[in-house]
């Protein structure tokens, strides 16, 4: 039995986190994109993707309940007044940062800073671990499955990729960039240096 617990609640811990990261990178894009734009559509789809995830812990979660009944308590710092309500459809309880709501009309800067950035790496990481992990709880002999997420990862790397390509024709917010390169030319490295360092980060 805590064998079984300690799978879900290290489960539960890469779902809070994707929670957390999805919804940031999310907010990010909205704020920085418009709704046209094809780096928000696949940032939106990169957050769809992983649903089945969450629906297969969540049967996971119950299963658990049903062979060593319910509990209340904390897990990674989270309450929970039953073991079905770790992985339910309710984000907001994860997220670190508000919603928003801008307008159609709205301009946006299509730009974003060194920090935007890495949430959206991220994201891709972030998501990985989820599925790396629901694949080892649900497989588990436990469950008696063998359920893999081979197709769920395919979509998912498909557009971890297609991000990749899309953020190398995205603007890095030129003041930060500079800011960046003056720093390592302090450290004593040579500009080309400091410039092939700073292409790597972005």
């Amino acid at each position: 039995m805590l064998k079984q617990l300690d799978s879900l609640v290290m489960v539960h811990f890469h779902f809070a986190r994707w929670e957390r990261v999805r919804h940031r990178a999310q907010t990010i894009a909205t704020i920085e994109f418009p709704d046209s734009h094809p780096f928000r559509h696949t940032v939106d789809s990169m957050c769809e993707d992983l649903e089945e995830c969450r629906r297969r812990a969540d049967a996971c979660s119950i299963d658990f309940m049903k062979q060593h009944g319910s509990f209340r308590g904390f897990i990674n710092g989270f309450f929970f007044d039953s073991p079905s309500e770790m992985f339910l459809n309710a984000p907001e309880k994860y997220w670190d940062c508000p919603e928003y709501a801008i307008s159609k009309g709205c301009q946006r800067r299509k730009i974003m800073d060194l920090a935007e950035i890495a949430c959206m790496h991220t994201l891709e990481t972030s998501g990985r671990s989820l599925i790396t992990a629901v694949s080892k709880l649900a497989g588990g002999p436990h469950t008696g499955s063998n359920w893999l997420l081979d197709e769920t990862t395919k979509v998912f790397e498909k557009h971890c990729q297609r991000m990749r390509k899309q953020m190398k024709r995205i603007k890095i917010c030129p003041k930060q960039k500079l800011a960046v390169l003056l720093c390592l030319q302090r450290l004593g490295l040579p500009r080309e240096t400091s410039t092939t360092i700073l292409d790597y980060l972005v």
